[in-house]
C-alpha cells in the first residue's frame, strides 16, 4: 500500500512539473523530456532528506551533523541540477540558452522547486507517521482495556452467563457455535470463535482454527500439541508460527 502511494505521489509530481515547465520550454514534448531527466535528482534528494537525514539526525537531536549533511546534500543537488541543465542545453535547447526559458534556465528557481517537492513529501510522510502512531496507540489502548477485564458474558440456554477469564481453559469451535471449557463444566454459545477471540485479551492464544486456549492453563507444549487441563489439543498448520511465538512468549512472561 505504501509503495503504491509513493508511485501515485511521484507520478503526480511528474505531471505537475511537466505542466509547469511546458509554459517555459518549447512545447509539451520538450517539457516531458526535461522533467524525466530532472525527476531522478528530485527523488534522490527527497529520499536522502526525508528517509535518512531527518530520522537519523534531526529527530535524534544531532543538529550539527544534520546541518553538515544538509549542506553536502545542497551542494550535490545543485551540481546535479546543473548537469541536467547542461544536458537540456545541448540536447533539447540546441545550444540556445533562450530555449530553456525562465524556469528551466534558472538554477535558483530549479533549486526552489526541487526543495519545495522535498518538503511536500516530508509533510505527507509526517502525516502518515502520525496516523500510524495514532492507530498504534488506539490498538494498545484497546488491548489494555481487554487485559483489564476479568469476566466475559456469553449467551447460553437463553441466559446471559458471566464467566471469569481465569477459569476458562480453552474454547472449541463447532462452526457457528463454540464450547467454552472450564474445569468442571462446558458452556455452549452461538458465536463464531473469531468473534469471541476479538473480545478476549492476549492471554488467549489461537492455536488452531477450532481451538483458542488460555495460556494460564497450559501444562506443556511442543510443535504439534498443547496440553491444557487434561486435554491435548493440536496446533494447526496455519497457526504454527504465530502460536509458537505466543507460546514461547508466555514462558518468558
Amino acid at each position: 500500500m505504501l509503495a503504491k502511494k509513493q508511485w501515485i505521489f511521484w507520478l503526480s509530481v511528474w505531471v505537475l512539473l511537466v505542466l509547469l515547465f511546458s509554459t517555459s520550454l518549447n512545447g509539451l514534448i520538450v517539457s516531458i523530456y526535461f522533467v524525466t531527466i530532472l525527476l531522478p535528482v528530485v527523488i534522490a534528494t527527497s529520499v536522502f532528506f526525508n528517509r535518512f537525514l531527518v530520522p537519523r539526525y534531526l529527530l535524534q537531536n544531532r543538529r550539527w551533523t544534520f546541518s553538515l549533511y544538509f549542506c553536502y546534500m545542497l551542494v550535490v543537488s545543485i551540481y546535479l541540477e546543473l548537469l541536467v541543465m547542461v544536458l537540456a542545453f545541448v540536447i533539447l535547447a540546441d545550444y540556445q540558452i533562450d530555449n530553456l526559458g525562465k524556469i528551466a534556465g534558472d538554477i535558483y528557481l530549479l533549486t526552489l522547486i526541487l526543495y519545495l517537492v522535498v518538503l511536500v513529501e516530508g509533510l505527507i510522510l509526517s502525516i502518515q507517521k502520525l496516523k500510524e502512531n495514532a492507530n498504534r496507540i488506539e490498538e494498545i489502548e484497546i488491548q489494555l482495556e481487554k487485559q483489564k477485564q476479568e469476566e466475559i458474558t456469553i449467551r447460553c440456554n437463553r441466559k446471559n452467563v458471566l464467566l471469569k477469564l481465569v477459569d476458562i481453559q480453552f474454547i472449541e469451535s463447532l462452526g457457528d457455535y463454540v464450547k467454552v471449557h472450564i474445569k468442571d463444566k462446558t458452556y455452549t454459545t452461538k458465536e463464531k470463535i473469531s468473534a469471541l477471540e476479538g473480545r478476549l485479551p492476549d492471554s488467549f492464544i489461537r492455536i488452531h482454527r477450532s481451538f483458542l486456549i488460555n495460556k494460564d492453563h497450559i501444562g506443556f507444549f511442543n510443535k504439534e500439541i498443547v496440553n491444557v487441563g487434561d486435554k491435548e489439543l493440536p496446533i494447526g498448520r496455519k497457526y504454527k508460527r504465530s502460536a509458537s511465538e505466543a507460546l514461547q512468549a508466555s514462558l518468558i512472561a
